[in-house]
């Protein structure tokens, strides 16, 4: 009788660890951000768990359906089929496009065999859409910069060996030359600075320098530093605050930079006789700063991407008039540190507007801004 109940025991003991065990996996399934699915030899899923449904958007329960039924791709259909005959784990990359951006899928599948010896398949997925988002964005940026850089050193190299061949080259013909080299120096010397620039403002060791600001103060004298520039392609430059505009915590320095940029490409893109307008009211949690042009306006599909690096609307006009490409990506990264935003506006040959909103007061860390941009 007492080894009766000494069986007893174990097997309840031995019970309770085995739910013990089955509700801690259960646990870190359910919690687990990775997808994952349990699939058996007919291709009917046996499990999946809540990332596994919202990482490929399905709908329903899709417990005892087939894997094509449920997912609609045959590349889940494929990769469950080469694990089932070959018994060998799969490893590969599914892009999914289904009329929205194109997503990126790292998917995993290992051979499983259940208690009655049946094969099956468990299936482990990663949306890693992001990752290559950001490795687009590094090749695009690579290109870019070797873009940029290629004109004004061809152009370096090609006089410099025409003055080096030629060393008694009369002045009146070196001189435009000398004058075209100058020109592209100071232009990849402003391509380097506002590299430069960005690459302190994504780092995370950049901090902001925070000080109180007076709005009014501040915008004030912005206009006044680009009045003299403005006044030679008599455009007109004004500022417009409202009343009640709040003191703000900001890193002046930076500001400085965000509205020279903005007030110098309005004036660029601004025709003679046109308007500059800086404007700035009240908002709910601090202000709103706007810079208005009657300029040329950016069409409608471009207005999205003015904030990227190295993006223009019009890329011949932009280099004709100097420009890095940089300065909006620059402005963007700026107010997003002081946990602000920025929006664009414009109408094609109407003029242009950015909206920036700013807090009193920024967040205690500033917040990490995307490369994509």
């Amino acid at each position: 009788m007492e080894n009766f109940f000494h069986v007893m025991r174990h097997q309840r003991e031995e019970r309770d660890r085995l739910q013990h065990e089955a509700v801690n996996q259960q646990t870190i399934l359910q919690s687990m951000d990775e997808g994952v699915m349990v699939v058996d030899s007919k291709h009917m899923i046996r499990f999946v768990n809540p990332a596994f449904k919202t990482i490929l958007a399905v709908v329903g329960d899709p417990i005892g359906e087939t894997v094509l039924r449920t997912l609609k791709d045959d590349a889940f259909e494929e990769i469950v089929s080469a694990v089932l005959r070959s018994g060998a784990a799969q490893e590969r990359e599914i892009s999914r496009n289904g009329g929205r951006p194109t997503r990126h899928f790292a998917v995993s599948a290992m051979p499983l065999r259940e208690a009655k010896g049946n094969p099956g398949v468990v299936m482990i997925l990663r949306d890693v859409t992001r990752l290559r988002q950001l490795e687009d964005v590094r090749k695009e940026f690579v290109a870019n910069v070797s873009h940029e850089l290629r004109t004004p050193l061809s152009i370096f190299q090609g006089y410099t060996e025409t003055l080096i061949d030629n060393p008694d080259l009369p002045p009146e013909d070196a001189r435009p030359m000398l004058d075209i080299m100058r020109k592209h120096s100071r232009r990849l010397n402003a391509l380097v600075e506002d590299l430069l620039i960005l690459a302190r403002l994504e780092s995370r060791d950049e901090k902001l320098h925070l000080a109180p600001l007076d709005v009014v103060k501040f915008l004030q004298d912005s206009v006044t530093d680009w009045s003299l520039r403005s006044a030679e392609k008599k455009i007109k430059l004004t500022a417009d605050i409202a009343p009640g505009v709040p003191m703000i915590s900001a890193d002046a320095f930076r500001l400085e930079q965000v509205m020279g940029n903005l007030i110098e490409n309005a004036i660029k893109y601004t025709n003679t006789s046109g308007r500059v307008t800086v404007r700035a009211a009240a908002a709910a949690d601090g202000v709103e700063i706007r810079v208005e042009d009657t300029g040329l306006g950016i069409p409608a599909a471009d207005v999205p991407r003015i904030f990227e690096r190295f993006y223009r609307a019009d890329k011949g006009r932009s280099r004709e008039h100097g420009g890095t490409g940089l300065g909006l990506s620059i402005v963007k990264h700026i107010v997003l540190a002081h946990g602000g935003s920025v929006h664009a506006e414009s109408e094609y040959g109407c003029g242009t507007s950015i909206l920036l909103r700013l807090p009193k007061t920024p967040p205690p860390t500033p917040a990490a801004t995307p490369p994509a941009a």
